[in-house]
């Protein structure tokens, strides 16, 4: 039969661990802050010596999940999916039902007497271990007499509770009755047990591991909830080594409350006042490799704000500590490398980068202290080597939240190394190597794809790239009216890249080639219709009116939607954000630089960083040769944020060229196309209208001239 709720959902997933100097606070990470605005990309181009020089933070839930081998004889995590109460009692026979109706009853009961007068019906094991949740809830110590019971039964009476029992003793005994009322509030254990009842309290968990290592289903996982509830007993006799033995097992498994728990011993022992635990813990070879991934993933989370400025006095003194207690060929040495990197103890990760084999880590490492020594070759080949280590599924990043586990931020190492390759191919003029190699971070390095894309590869290196790279949609993507607006940061980066190309081909004038990139519906229209306008306004037989009717329609056009049309995916125009931002950096602007840098948050990072990394001779790793493919790619003429409305002025114009001077239509044509410009470029727009006083008529709406302009009438000349 389906089982009810198991008495206990793993209590320790959800009650922090009870040592009173634990702080859950949270820490921001040095990543690339903007003062307000959508979440900008981030970048490697921007600051490209910063970029190649440091290291940046990894993952604490990735890393604990890897400091102990899985245990085959466990199980592996799974994701739980959680059913109605409706959709259950459907699976339910009628006779399912009315067992799970009892129960319910039970369970609801304030007494045990209460409860046993209502268990007609249920078998002995139903029975015996539903009056044991009862008593369990009740904070009655007959909780454990009745798990007993269930557990002395025949096992083949044993049918569905007996693991159950198992687990549910383990706490019972361990004085666990933490759990949550119906509004959300906790009640937990007031005493502690002795000594000699917590052994019992082990001894019952280490049963349910056995059992579950002899084969017996662990549909619920309660092996693995049994590891993190021995290691909480541990905290408690005092023996922080045994408890994060067992947390990194539970982590290695895949269950991610081991690695949310080794982060509450990691940070306790971080604390310096808990310095006699470290000190004493630090022999412990796997503790060190815990101390080593707290440092390097950045995780701060029991400092407070005030408290900023002790981090590099910590981190010195943890860094210490390992290092004189860890023994050659220390499992974690890569990363207590990349640590002492990060904090520029150069000495000390050449030291030991030569025991820390040929891990990723260690090579990409090797990579960044040859460019420290100016060595590009050798770090090339060291890149080579990191590349191919890294998989693509493993990320980097902060996790903020330790109840929930959520990553804010998350870095592939892959893509990150190989952005790094691509400044090193840019810089020796691979480009079209270094679009590869950016393009393989999908949506992580966009901006920067997207700036090699426009200002690096010629047009015909681009779309051959394209061609060959990156498909087509199946079908034009169709968006309703309040869509249109095109945003590159809600779509797939194969699909903005072919976009980018089609109005890279419009700026260009090949227009037959550009329409087959469009791969949104409306955006392929609105070109067409920007095309047949241009045709028309160019048919020199065409009569005038025609043709300047047509040269406002195409104006008209690229004022309403440059965007979709001509813009720069980058700068100057920033598509890629709805070019609703005029400025979000220029990676070939080096006089002009935004906040987005792994290395510009000082008090993050520390003096010692920012102190080691000045000592390298600042370089832009941006050689003449692409200097001058960027700039050569820019509007030659009104390179503005949303150089479109210029270019619908100038056809603007060509339209009033062709209109009789004192014509409403001609007047009319310049008040549109002065308020295209007036507000961000006053010279261009007094231009304008100056030319409508110098050869216009006088009309009613003119003392509103850029402001409030009707259309303009082609078809009645006045």
């Amino acid at each position: 039969m389906l089982r009810p709720e198991l008495l206990v959902k793993k209590s320790h997933r959800r009650v922090p661990l009870p040592l009173s100097l634990l702080i859950a606070a949270s820490f921001t990470l040095s990543v690339p802050v903007n003062a307000c605005g959508p979440d900008f990309v981030v970048r490697l181009l921007d600051d490209r010596n910063s970029t190649l020089l440091y290291m940046p933070e990894g993952n604490f839930l990735f890393e604990a999940g890897r400091l102990v081998d899985v245990d085959k004889q466990l199980p592996l995590q799974k994701e739980t999916v959680e059913i109605s109460t409706q959709e259950a009692r459907a699976q339910m026979s009628d006779q399912e039902r009315q067992t799970s109706d009892v129960i319910d009853q039970m369970r609801a009961s304030n007494s045990l007497e209460q409860a046993d007068a209502l268990s007609k019906g249920l078998t002995a094991e139903e029975r015996l271990y539903t009056l044991g949740a009862v008593a369990f809830k009740l904070m009655d110590p007959s909780a454990a007499d009745y798990f007993n019971q269930v557990l002395a039964l025949p096992s083949n009476e044993q049918k569905f509770y007996g693991l159950d029992a198992q687990y549910s003793l383990g706490r019972a005994l361990m004085g666990d009755y933490s759990t949550e009322n119906q509004d959300g509030s906790s009640v937990s254990p007031i005493h502690r047990p002795d000594e000699a009842q917590l052994r019992l309290a082990l001894a019952a968990f280490q049963k349910v591991i056995d059992r579950v290592k002899n084969g017996e289903a662990d549909e619920t996982s309660l092996s693995l909830s049994s590891l993190g509830q021995q290691a909480r007993v541990h905290i408690w006799l005092g023996d922080m080594v045994t408890a994060t033995h067992l947390y990194a097992q539970q982590a290695a498994q895949g269950d991610y409350t081991g690695s949310r728990s080794l982060r509450y011993i990691s940070s306790t022992l971080m604390n310096p006042k808990n310095e006699h635990l470290v000190v004493q813990a630090i022999k412990d070879p796997l503790v060190q490799q815990l101390m080593t991934i707290q440092l390097f993933t950045n995780n701060w989370g029991w400092l407070d704000y005030e408290r900023e400025s002790e981090k590099p006095k910590i981190t010195a003194k943890i860094i210490a500590l390992i290092g004189s207690s860890a023994s050659t060929g220390f499992k974690g040495s890569d990363r207590l490398a990349a640590l002492a990197y990060r904090s520029g103890e150069y000495d000390m990760a050449a030291a030991l980068l030569k025991s820390s084999g040929d891990s990723a880590l260690s090579w990409w490492l090797r990579a960044k202290m040859a460019l420290r020594s100016g060595d590009e070759k050798a770090a090339t080949v060291a890149y080579a080597k990191a590349a191919a280590g890294f998989p693509a599924s493993e990320l980097w990043g902060y996790t903020p939240d330790i109840d929930e586990g959520t990553v804010s931020y998350n870095m592939p190492p892959a893509c990150r190394v190989a952005g790094e390759q691509g400044i090193l191919a840019l810089n020796r003029g691979d480009y079209l190597q270094a679009m590869e190699l950016f393009y393989r971070s999908n949506e992580v390095y966009r901006a920067d794809v997207m700036d090699i894309a426009e200002r690096v590869l010629t047009l015909d290196e681009l779309k051959g790239f394209v061609d060959k790279n990156v498909p087509a949609v199946a079908e034009l993507i169709k968006k309703g009216p309040e869509e249109d607006y095109y945003y590159g940061m809600g779509v797939a980066p194969a699909v903005e890249l072919r976009e980018v190309l089609a109005r890279r081909l419009m700026r260009a004038g090949r227009y037959d080639d550009a329409l087959a990139y469009f791969q949104f519906a409306s955006h392929q229209q609105w070109a067409k219709q920007y095309i047949d306008s241009l045709k028309v306004a160019n048919n020199l037989k065409a009569d005038k009116l025609t043709r300047a009717q047509a040269y406002y329609q195409a104006a008209l056009l690229l004022r309403n939607q440059g965007v979709e049309l001509i813009s720069y995916e980058m700068t100057p125009d920033y598509a890629i954000y709805g070019a609703d931002y005029s400025y979000v950096g220029d990676s070939y602007d080096t006089g002009r630089k935004r906040r987005n840098s792994w290395l510009l948050d000082e008090a993050a990072q520390g003096s010692a960083i920012q102190a080691g990394l000045k000592s390298v001779k600042a370089k832009t790793w941006i050689s003449a040769s692409e200097a001058s493919r960027a700039k050569s790619e820019l509007p030659k003429t009104n390179n503005n944020y949303l150089h479109y409305r210029w270019k619908a002025v100038d056809l603007a114009v060509k339209s009033a060229d062709l209109l009789p001077p004192k014509s409403q239509a001609y007047a009319a044509v310049l008040c549109k196309a002065t308020g295209w410009i007036i507000n961000r470029d006053r010279k261009g727009g007094l231009k304008l209208y100056q030319r409508y006083i110098k050869n216009g008529a006088a009309f009613d709406w003119a003392p509103q001239f850029g402001y409030q302009c009707p259309d303009p009438d082609f078809i009645v000349k006045r």
